[in-house]
């Protein structure tokens, strides 16, 4: 059996692990620091997940230019391998330097299942789509679990008690690994690089224009998240109301992904433009009304919003990057983004708590303005027309990649590696 049978649940759950490692553990760095180290200034919780982001920035090429000769499936076996064991550093680490240090490793570590996404949503058995709509929902998922878990882990009264259970979930996604993506399958040749013949991953423009979308798009996004609790909370809410309006754009994300297939189908290319709005709107909104009932509205409208533009946007990326290799172009700007949000809200927070929601808004709206940038206006982006010369010149050819271009290697003429 294929990894593309069993090994996109072991992938998604890798994702999803990442996103609420990731999210969850962020409110009680200060706590545990504090606590476990002494450290009391906020600006070492700052320098500390800048270095994180620096350090999944720098890898993220790197894993990159790896996946051009090694399976995927051994590559995120390798990682995880190496997860595990820093994980359990960050249990016995002695000080705040030693705990950073281990930290950075993790994340650089971590950060090669970021580029399954393309082999994810090709090779999902009923087309592209369904595939990006599948990843979204289990990362929108995940930043639930991840804010439930993470006021959970506030909650705690010893929050260094939690990082052992972040090494045993690191452990079970390694014996899945070890199980199914098999490191060892398959010979170089077969396992590795792109073929005689065979086009190479997307170049220039092909990658770079939506690898500056993502960027965008993440800036306008996150840069509304640091301070949303701090601007509810100022107008009078609970931190328990807070908590409810920070999770409903996910869950409005969620409720509406199911649609996204017919709304794909009535708008075409338009559906990026119409979602980006949406969520501009959103945000603008936010900024605008404190009333509890009309943020909460305006948070869901956020979020239906965000649903539809990051689907788009999501399909045009596996489109355009092809293969895990060329993804990680698009994945460093995901993760630039994730560095520049905190720093562009912190600098709209000092005039108003207000100000980073609007100033997400106005880049939504700017980028859905931009929007025929991203080319190819309603054209479904797996559809491509036999060159002319050949027999049946004009007609698309068929997804004849459906199942070859799995999360196994890079490109789109190579099966997946072979499962146990």
């Amino acid at each position: 059996m294929s990894t593309g049978a069993r090994g996109r649940p072991v992938l998604l759950a890798a994702a999803g692990l990442h996103m609420v490692t990731q999210s969850a553990l962020a409110p009680f760095y200060p706590a545990l620091f504090r606590a476990a180290y002494g450290v009391e200034a906020l600006a070492a919780t700052g320098a500390f997940l800048v270095a994180c982001q620096v350090a999944a920035v720098a890898a993220l090429p790197l894993w990159g230019r790896a996946l051009r000769r090694v399976p995927l499936g051994r590559l995120v076996t390798a990682g995880q391998s190496a997860a595990v064991l820093l994980a359990a550093g960050l249990v016995l680490a002695p000080s705040y330097a030693v705990f950073t240090g281990v930290s950075v490793l993790l994340v650089a570590a971590k950060a090669v299942v970021l580029l399954a996404y393309p082999g994810l949503a090709r090779s999902h058995p009923r087309g592209v789509l369904p595939g990006v709509v599948q990843y979204v929902a289990v990362l929108h998922g995940a930043s639930v679990v991840a804010t439930l878990l993470g006021g959970l882990v506030v909650a705690v009264p010893e929050p260094r008690t939690a990082l052992p259970l972040l090494a045993l979930l690191e452990a079970v996604l390694l014996v899945a690994c070890l199980r199914v993506l098999r490191p060892g399958a398959g010979p170089p040749a077969c396992g590795a690089g792109t073929p005689a013949g065979a086009p190479g991953p997307p170049v220039g423009g092909a990658v770079w224009r939506p690898a500056v979308y993502v960027l965008l798009t993440t800036v306008a996004v996150y840069a509304a998240r640091p301070y949303f609790t701090e601007y509810v909370t100022a107008a009078g809410a609970s931190a328990g109301a807070a908590a409810v309006l920070f999770v409903l754009p996910h869950a409005a994300v969620l409720a509406l992904l199911p649609a996204a297939a017919a709304l794909r189908a009535r708008l075409g290319g338009r559906l990026f433009r119409y979602g980006m709005l949406v969520a501009a709107a959103g945000l603008a909104a936010q900024a605008a009304v404190t009333e509890p009932v009309w943020l909460a509205a305006a948070r869901l409208v956020f979020g239906a919003g965000l649903a539809l533009g990051q689907v788009a946007l999501d399909e045009r990326v596996v489109a355009a990057s092809g293969s895990g290799a060329a993804y990680s172009l698009i994945a460093v700007g995901q993760t630039a983004g994730l560095l520049l949000a905190p720093l562009i809200a912190t600098g709209a927070a000092t005039a108003a708590l207000w100000a980073p929601l609007l100033t997400g808004g106005a880049l939504l709206a700017a980028l859905a303005l931009t929007a025929p940038a991203l080319g190819g206006e309603g054209r479904a982006p797996d559809a491509r027309v036999e060159p002319k010369g050949r027999a049946g010149a004009g007609r698309p050819i068929a997804r004849r990649h459906a199942v070859l271009s799995t999360f196994g290697r890079p490109a789109s003429a190579h099966s997946a590696p072979e499962a146990e």
